[in-house]
């Protein structure tokens, strides 16, 4: 059925945001039969150019062919299928619905399975869901669903966008079998994914994006899990480094203490100690249980097990921190200026006088105290915060946390998205509120980040933590890099992380 393809040839591919380079002349062979991987930092590039093959986006510059011809987006949308971490169907309707959904023009009521639809279903063993809801399916068999969709509409290219980040590892086997099926019928196959193991298992080669360009090509003897680690932060160490201190070496007792700390779902058994004056990097890829350990000090997960803040305990310890998420618009206001979104989570008696009406003057002194301090590069606190820059959003975000006066910064990717000299400036920041007596943890999927501004890192896998990890006692993040990728690996092979490492 799709025999004789040539496949797809990306040459010369620029894409700008504004003053942010996404793609800086990408160039990129993606060949039919095989399952390409492509591995890049956060801000490489990677989901502009899984965007753009999609034909979401269109390049500022160069050239996108497929089969030798020119790829058009308006007529050439239908051969390419986009596999998300969560499956983008309708919970509402059966399986067999959502695999109908696009053709209801073709008919004057809905369009009924054909025997093409029935044996692409039964291939990908979700036949006997049929006449299931897709809310009671699994998330494994709405993916199934979702690549069904795509192969009984003839897609030719699919993407997959870390697929398997919510998946057991039975279901995620069962992807990667589907996987392998479709590149083994001559379609063309990209898994992008932080997860370095997967990558080279399963792949055949293995794209490294940075800054918006392929700088690797890893295949046979040298597509290793140490080489793609290592491809990734070649020639950046310490580009960002503001280290002053470590608070490791302080000595005294710690800030936070958790013990027999357990989620239902995304870790377990967690025993974990960090001092005033440190930052703790928690590294895992999704899925790992990182993220949901970061939140549950918060109070944003469900749990059981002792918890310790500042000599607190229970609720009143979690009330002591203030949580900053990785995606900056869930913590910020879009329709409030500079000065309302620094200043929301302050009490009332703050900025509210006699019958709760707001202290404007006190309002915009407080703002224009907050943009000095937390270097906001800001026209005037009255503007609107979807004016600023993304570094400058992330450092509202941040301040409007450290407004709160915390004692525990709990941070999911601090600097994603951000350029080279606001990351400096939010290193500086973290390291200031740190130094005074304070604790910051934050979860990392980037090892660079763990390098340039944590003191210790705990690897998590599959809800596990690992014993923990000096960033100071590797010469360079290459090292690091080894040694986490190693813990990984090593956690994966003894059946997942279910012990200390």
């Amino acid at each position: 059925m799709n025999g004789g393809l040539e496949g797809v040839r990306l040459r010369g591919l620029h894409k700008r945001y504004g003053a942010t380079v996404a793609l800086a002349g990408l160039d990129l062979d993606i060949r039919p039969g095989e399952v390409l991987g492509i591995a890049g930092p956060n801000g490489a590039g990677k989901s502009t150019l899984v965007r753009i093959i999609a034909g979401e986006e269109r390049p500022d510059d160069g050239e996108l062919l497929f089969n030798g011809h020119p790829w058009r987006p308006a007529a050439d949308w239908r051969r390419v299928a986009v596999v998300h971490q969560e499956p983008q169907l309708f919970p509402n309707l059966t399986v067999a619905e959502n695999i109908l959904v696009g053709r209801e023009g073709a008919t004057n009521g809905w369009p009924k399975l054909g025997s093409a639809d029935a044996k692409v279903m039964k291939a990908f063993g979700i036949d006997r869901f049929a006449d299931t809801p897709l809310a009671d399916c699994t998330l494994a068999t709405q993916q199934r669903a979702e690549i069904a969709r795509a192969v009984a509409r003839d897609a030719q290219v699919f993407l997959f966008d870390e697929p398997n980040s919510a998946l057991t590892d039975e279901e995620s086997d069962e992807l990667f079998r589907e996987m392998h099926k479709l590149a083994a019928g001559g379609r063309i196959v990209l898994l992008v994914t932080h997860r370095l193991g997967d990558l080279f298992e399963h792949a055949s080669r293995v794209a490294v994006i940075r800054d918006g360009q392929v700088r690797a090509i890893l295949e046979g003897d040298a597509l290793t899990e140490d080489g793609i680690a290592e491809q990734l932060v070649v020639g950046r160490d310490g580009e960002t480094n503001v280290k002053t201190c470590a608070g490791i070496d302080r000595g005294g007792g710690s800030l936070v203490s958790v013990n027999d700390w357990s989620h239902a779902a995304a870790f377990h058994d967690i025993a974990l100690d960090a001092k005033p004056g440190e930052i703790v990097a928690l590294v895992g890829v999704e899925g790992s249980g990182a993220r949901e350990l970061l939140r549950s000090f918060a109070g944003l997960e469900s749990c059981s097990g002792a918890i310790k803040i500042a000599g607190e305990k229970g609720d009143r310890a979690q009330r002591l921190s203030a949580y900053v998420p990785a995606t900056r618009m869930l913590s910020l206001y879009s329709n409030f200026s500079v000065a309302e979104n620094l200043l929301v989570r302050l009490g009332s008696p703050e900025i509210a006088g006699v019958g709760m009406a707001l202290k404007k003057k006190r309002m915009r002194q407080l703002a224009n105290e907050a943009t000095r301090r937390f270097l906001i590069r800001a026209h005037s606190v009255s503007q609107g915060i979807r004016s600023l820059s993304g570094g400058n959003q992330q450092k509202v975000a941040i301040a409007q946390a450290l407004n709160c006066a915390p004692r525990l910064l709990l941070l999911e990717e601090p600097t994603r998205g951000v350029d080279i000299h606001s990351k400096r400036e939010i290193y500086r920041l973290l390291r200031d509120y740190v130094g005074a007596d304070n604790t910051v943890i934050m979860f990392c999927t980037e090892v660079l980040e763990v390098y340039e501004a944590a003191d210790r890192a705990h690897v998590v896998v599959d809800g596990g933590l690992s014993r923990q990890i000096v960033v100071g006692d590797y010469p360079h993040v290459e090292s690091l890099a080894t040694e986490i990728s190693r813990m990984e690996r090593h956690a994966r092979d003894d059946g997942g992380a279910r012990r200390q490492l």
